[in-house]
């Protein structure tokens, strides 16, 4: 599929329809899931199977907390796109990661696929602070509060738009990591949690 692809100055591959999960497909169709903090991430080009050129963007996370399943000791999540000097390709969808970042992840097929988290955006969850209190809790993708697992079936919006301040009170309801990753853990069905990518 990507075989062909050209490297233009800004390339942009066309947006993906994703089907959102519900939690519990979310939580099953895992590899493994962590709770972890962005150590680097950097782009560099690599060879397509057709002698063509593609960026690849190289995300090393510190793993916090093994949440479920068996993560490599070194995770580095292998994304398609990014930057390398002038030139720039973008997955439309695809979530984009800074140093620093703290995130719940849900990683499938890392190495084997665009983006290696379930369902794409659906499968990141950055862990915010309320700015007032000092509350940890989690957002979705698009830094919206996530209230409820429920949430989690329904689509993202403006995923590559800087979503504004999280009103207070949204952010006060939200989920706190420790609930959210004791919900996970209570979802796992071990016959289902992948072992391997």
């Amino acid at each position: 599929m990507l075989g062909a692809l050209l490297l233009l100055t800004a390339a942009r591959l066309p947006a993906t329809t994703v089907i959102p999960p519900d939690f519990d497909q979310l939580v099953n169709d895992s590899d493994y899931i962590v709770r972890a903090v962005v150590k680097s991430v950097d782009s560099e080009y690599q060879t397509t199977t057709s002698g063509g050129k593609k960026i690849v963007t190289k995300v090393a996370l510190d793993v916090r907390e093994i949440i479920a399943g068996p993560p490599p000791a070194n995770l580095v999540l292998e994304i398609l796109g990014g930057r390398v000097g002038n030139e720039r390709m973008v997955v439309e969808g695809a979530p984009t990661f800074k140093v620093g970042d703290e995130d719940i992840l849900f990683v499938r097929g890392n190495g084997h696929t665009i983006v290696p988290l379930v369902a794409m955006m659906h499968g990141r969850y950055p862990i915010m602070r309320e700015a007032a209190t000092g509350r940890r809790y989690v957002a979705r993708e698009n830094k919206v509060p996530l209230t409820d697992t429920a949430e989690i079936s329904q689509p993202i919006s403006n995923v590559h738009v800087a979503a504004p301040k999280a009103p207070a009170k949204a952010a006060s309801r939200a989920m706190t990591p420790e609930d959210f990753i004791q919900r996970i853990k209570s979802a796992v069905n071990p016959r289902y949690v992948r072992t391997k990518s």
